[in-house]
């Protein structure tokens, strides 16, 4: 296996590992500052929360959304955030990794990335149609999770900038249509900007 493609498993499996949070929390101060939507002529309403620089990237979260107390180790607010309103139940979230492997292309995500979800244990495991996001076109792969006896579906884009790969993932209800992991997910992705 080579070392882009041992890449991709790392980031794949990584991106399984991450669960909704369950307790309610109260999110940290986030910035007011207003992001103007990029022109793409997507169908897509562009999220209208709070917005997430990064040193590489902003992004604007869903209204309600923010940042959890006991989000996963590693991850930050530029890095994880999830639906703050929902009290009870799986708690909608997205986070975003960088690819250990630079560069990963659509077609590397899709030839060996349905294989492997199977393989970590996802079931459902599907390459959906390519979008574009972020000014680059980007592999979609979805794939059912049961993890500690709570179901949920991961929804993940793959953006490319400067020669890295940011993978973008939201885990949703398990029984969210996939229409509403789609509008969720590029209401997100629309408002993406490289810094």
């Amino acid at each position: 296996m080579s070392r882009r493609r041992a890449s991709v498993v790392l980031v794949l499996l990584t991106g399984l590992a991450l669960t909704g949070c369950a307790a309610p929390a109260q999110a940290p101060e986030t910035s007011a500052v207003e992001t103007p939507a990029p022109d793409t002529g997507a169908e897509f309403s562009p999220a209208a929360g709070d917005t997430i620089a990064a040193e590489q990237y902003t992004l604007t979260l869903p209204d309600g959304w923010g940042f959890p107390d006991g989000a996963p180790e590693g991850f930050d607010e530029t890095t994880f955030a999830a639906d703050l309103t929902i009290e009870d139940g799986y708690r909608d979230n997205v986070n975003i990794l960088v690819s250990p492997g630079g560069e990963v292309t659509s077609e590397q995500v899709e030839e060996a990335g349905v294989a492997q979800l199977e393989e970590a244990g996802a079931s459902d495991v599907q390459a959906l149609d390519r979008v574009t996001a972020a000014g680059s076109e980007s592999a979609h792969l979805t794939a059912r999770v049961d993890q500690g006896g709570t179901p949920y579906v991961i929804d993940q884009f793959y953006l490319v900038n400067a020669g890295q790969t940011y993978i973008v993932t939201f885990a949703s209800d398990a029984e969210k249509p996939q229409a509403e992991r789609d509008a969720l997910a590029q209401s997100v992705l629309v408002t993406w900007q490289w810094v």
